[in-house]
């Protein structure tokens, strides 16, 4: 009986260690990686803030498909940060190591405050995802800084309607020094940058270099809610002055017409 006793007390120890050994292995496949948010809008005339609410942070990798960075809905007013001139805090997270290839916001809100108040903001799509490299390494720390553009991003319809058509700046790091404040402000320094790219959103939603919405173009929201892309102000100036091009050509040729007939006339006499 003793002999039994002593044989299930070693095999309890042994457990105790092999579990041990797992976990510290598995705390070492991870890395930090801390995800911000800022505005590097210009000046935004009557428009004093614009408060998006991001619904969840998720990356996505070859071996591993999206993952869940954070899905604790937060709010951040953009101009605020802008004026502040600071970063602050989307996620402070531990993921497996390992390259990531897309980075993804939800965003479910955006309210546009004026001189006349506050308006819903309507959104091509909520889901932005942006393709760029974020390496995840253990015992180091890697950030991902979304830097919205708001003076390229935001748009008005003919009838007073705001659009937030995202434009940001993404930039990844690995082996950064990150210092996270009391208010959730944070600073990011050294390490090395990994994506440092520009994408825009177009009109239906799609994410990417060289897409977006030109500032003059005319918009409005269909009956379905969606977005209509019209033309905006200098291609209908060009339109106009190709217009009357035409329309000047037209009444030289008829000129020329008439001068044709009259010498025709001339000669049938």
């Amino acid at each position: 009986m003793k002999n039994i006793f002593l044989s299930l007390v070693l095999i309890i120890l042994i457990i105790g260690c092999t579990t041990n050994v797992d976990n510290s292995q598995t705390s070492q496949d991870k890395g930090r990686v801390v995800f911000t948010i800022t505005d590097a809008a210009a000046d935004m005339g009557a428009v004093t803030s614009v408060k998006i609410k991001v619904d969840s942070v998720k990356v996505h990798s070859e071996t591993e498909g999206w993952v869940d960075v954070t899905t604790t809905p937060q709010e951040y007013d953009l101009l605020k940060l802008k004026a502040e001139g600071t970063q602050a805090l989307l996620a402070d997270a531990e993921l497996k190591d390992g390259e990531y290839n897309q980075l993804r916001l939800d965003i479910s809100n955006v309210v546009v405050v004026d001189d006349k108040g506050e308006h819903e903001a309507k959104l091509p799509s909520g889901e932005l995802k942006i393709n760029g490299e974020l390496t995840v390494k253990s015992n180091t720390t890697s950030t991902a800084v979304f830097d919205f553009i708001l003076d390229e991003s935001l748009h008005i319809t003919g009838n007073g309607q705001y659009i937030l058509a995202p434009v940001i700046q993404l930039e990844t790091r690995e082996d950064a020094e990150v210092e996270i404040k009391s208010d959730n402000k944070v600073e990011v320094k050294a390490g090395k940058v990994k994506t440092n790219v520009k994408v825009g959103t177009d009109e239906k939603g799609n994410v990417g270099i060289g897409l977006g919405i030109a500032k003059d173009a005319k918009l409005d929201i269909d009956a379905l809610g969606g977005l209509k892309l019209g033309i905006g102000r200098s291609e209908e100036r060009k339109n106009e002055n190709s217009a009357n091009a035409k329309s000047n050509n037209s009444v030289n040729i008829n000129n020329d017409i008439e001068v044709d007939s009259s010498v025709n006339a001339g000669i049938s006499y």
